[in-house]
């Protein structure tokens, strides 16, 4: 399995776009804080479990989180793709 490091990642974003890190970092908590104070329940409960705590996610623990969940997401498709009889027509 591969492994992250949020750090160099953050790296390469803001070297893809021509913007620092940190402007990176700020944009990233940006969208937590926003979807943070989301009113919707359900929203709020998906934010809180990103976080082991059940509190507000970190910049790592959010990128953790979606980092995993696309990548389940990508190995459900492959799984899809070869067992096609075992899901249900989308």
């Amino acid at each position: 399995m591969k492994k992250w490091n949020c750090n160099d990642i953050l790296r390469q974003v803001a070297a893809e776009n021509g913007v620092t890190l940190q402007e990176v970092r700020a944009g990233i908590q940006e969208t937590i804080d926003v979807c943070w104070n989301n009113p919707d329940p359900a929203i709020h409960a998906k934010w809180a479990a990103m976080s082991p705590r059940g509190e507000k996610p970190s910049v790592e623990e959010a990128l953790l989180f979606l980092a995993t969940l696309a990548a389940t997401e990508q190995q459900m498709r492959q799984e899809q793709k070869r067992y096609p009889f075992c899901y249900l027509p989308q």
